[in-house]
């Protein structure tokens, strides 16, 4: 039995969609072949990509390719309908005022006139320096902080605007008047303009979602969080299916560690990779898959692209034993931003 090619989402008027369940990373770091400095590898990337069979790519405003994105997109001659986008909001555009601002950036960006699904980047907002900033603002990301628009303190660290941070976030900071609930209307809105046609949120754990939920009138269709053996996040992928939230995952590798280990490397998984005659992202993007969730990974190798996107179906034991590499109290986490931003995310119920 093959592994699904797609999962259906929950949109606005009680219909559905279809997500495709394998999506094409577009972050870039510094250093190796997706280097942010040469923003042009998503162009070539794409090419290989698309051959191989993408449709669903990972995008945000902050990645700062949009353009390279939608030139992609017109280049290799692909009808716009055929493509599933993703974008998120970068949360100093939270204010209910800025989200719009933010979306038409992106859209004028990749020369669509709709994403197929928005979210928000974070579940705490960040302060603007102001509107005339942030309509000025540019998201590439070699670009300064102050450049995307962002308010910063003496030293360079980010503010975070607490007003319209999710309540239980801004609750265990001390400002229980926050609430991103307005964000989140500002965003159902973008979907009565046609600007987006589904929505939801990245990055947000049991507690934000629980807060959210009661106040949407159009539903969450999909969050995106981190997830991958070493940190599965299985009680966020799981309270997501019981309320028809599709969750997608960045990260499906994971990062590197301090002791300098790293997934692709583990000796579990290479073994298995081996015993089915499979890439180590091709592994990893399959066990997600299975799972249920849809993983984003991101290469600009032509044969990872490629092989990644070949999913195929695991037995029950190689499943379990990629489950059981699960690191501890969260420690398998790549992304945490906790101490650099000075806010509590990821708060247990």
């Amino acid at each position: 039995m093959s592994l699904p090619r797609s999962f259906p989402i929950q949109v606005a008027g009680g219909k559905t969609a279809g997500i495709p369940s394998v999506g094409f990373g577009t972050w870039a770091f510094e250093g190796g072949p997706t280097d942010p400095a040469n923003p042009e590898w998503i162009k070539k990337a794409l090419k290989v990509a698309f051959d191989a069979g993408y449709r669903h790519l990972e995008c945000a405003w902050f990645y700062g390719v949009d353009r390279e994105i939608g030139e992609a997109i017109r280049e290799y001659g692909i009808a716009r309908s055929e493509v599933f986008i993703c974008s998120k909001i970068w949360p100093n555009f939270y204010h209910p005022d800025y989200v719009e601002v933010c979306c038409d950036k992106i859209l004028q960006g990749m020369g669509t006139d709709y994403i197929d699904c928005l979210l928000l980047h974070w579940p705490c907002a960040f302060k603007p320096i102001s509107l005339e900033a942030l309509n000025d603002a540019a998201a590439q990301d070699q670009a300064p902080m102050a450049k995307k628009g962002m308010a910063l303190t003496d030293d360079g660290g980010l503010i975070i605007d607490w007003q319209w941070t999710s309540e239980p976030i801004a609750r265990a900071g001390g400002h229980p008047e926050g609430s991103i609930v307005p964000t989140w209307k500002a965003m159902e809105k973008l979907v009565e303009k046609g600007k987006a046609r589904a929505i939801g949120v990245s990055n947000f754990d049991i507690a934000d979602l629980k807060a959210l939920i009661p106040h949407t009138t159009i539903p969450i269709s999909v969050n995106q969080v981190e997830a991958h053996p070493w940190f599965p996040n299985q009680d966020v992928v799981d309270f997501g299916k019981k309320h028809g939230i599709v969750t997608s995952c960045f990260s499906p590798f994971a990062g590197q560690k301090a002791d300098g280990a790293t997934l692709i490397h583990d000796p579990t998984v290479k073994q298995l990779a081996e015993k089915n005659s499979m890439g180590v992202g091709q592994l990893l993007q399959s066990w997600a898959v299975q799972r249920g969730t849809v993983p984003l990974g991101k290469s600009g190798n032509e044969e990872r692209i490629k092989a990644n996107f070949a999913i195929r179906k695991l037995s029950d034991e190689d499943m379990k034993a990629l489950d059981d590499l699960e690191r501890p109290d969260g420690t398998g986490r790549s992304i945490d931003f906790r101490k650099e931003w000075g806010v509590d995310l990821w708060l247990k119920e």
